[in-house]
Protein backbone atom coordinates (compact mmCIF):
# COMPACT_ATOMS: atom_id res chain seq x y z
CA UNK A 1 0.00 0.00 0.00
CA UNK A 2 3.01 2.50 0.77
CA UNK A 3 6.44 2.59 1.94
CA UNK A 4 7.95 4.34 4.55
CA UNK A 5 10.76 7.11 4.13
CA UNK A 6 13.08 5.62 6.24
CA UNK A 7 14.14 1.63 6.96
CA UNK A 8 14.94 2.08 10.82
CA UNK A 9 13.86 3.98 13.52
CA UNK A 10 17.70 5.27 13.36
CA UNK A 11 17.84 6.28 10.21
CA UNK A 12 14.47 8.68 11.13
CA UNK A 13 16.25 10.19 14.22
CA UNK A 14 19.46 10.75 11.80
CA UNK A 15 17.34 12.10 8.64
CA UNK A 16 20.63 12.03 6.83
CA UNK A 17 22.45 14.15 8.71
CA UNK A 18 19.60 16.94 9.14
CA UNK A 19 17.91 15.41 11.92
CA UNK A 20 19.41 17.43 14.61
CA UNK A 21 17.76 20.88 13.29
CA UNK A 22 14.30 18.90 12.16
CA UNK A 23 14.12 17.60 15.78
CA UNK A 24 15.30 20.87 17.49
CA UNK A 25 12.20 23.14 15.68
CA UNK A 26 9.94 20.41 16.26
CA UNK A 27 10.92 20.43 20.41
CA UNK A 28 10.58 24.09 20.17
CA UNK A 29 7.70 24.43 18.38
CA UNK A 30 5.77 21.91 21.08
CA UNK A 31 7.00 23.69 23.68
CA UNK A 32 5.85 27.04 22.19
CA UNK A 33 2.54 25.65 21.28
CA UNK A 34 2.35 24.19 25.62
CA UNK A 35 3.58 27.70 26.82
CA UNK A 36 0.92 29.32 24.63
CA UNK A 37 -1.96 26.93 25.47
CA UNK A 38 -0.59 27.52 29.17
CA UNK A 39 -0.68 31.18 29.11
CA UNK A 40 -4.15 31.90 28.09
CA UNK A 41 -6.03 29.20 30.25
CA UNK A 42 -4.76 31.25 32.75
CA UNK A 43 -5.62 34.20 31.34
CA UNK A 44 -9.42 32.38 30.84
CA UNK A 45 -9.54 31.88 34.50
CA UNK A 46 -8.19 35.29 35.51
CA UNK A 47 -11.24 37.12 33.41
CA UNK A 48 -13.95 34.18 34.34
CA UNK A 49 -12.73 34.67 38.24
CA UNK A 50 -13.54 38.60 37.41
CA UNK A 51 -16.94 37.66 35.80
CA UNK A 52 -17.98 36.05 38.74
CA UNK A 53 -16.82 38.46 41.20
CA UNK A 54 -18.78 41.16 38.92
CA UNK A 55 -22.40 39.59 39.22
Amino acid sequence: MFEFAFKSFQEAIYMNGHGVYVWSVVIILIFCLVCAFSYYKIKLKEYKKKLDETY
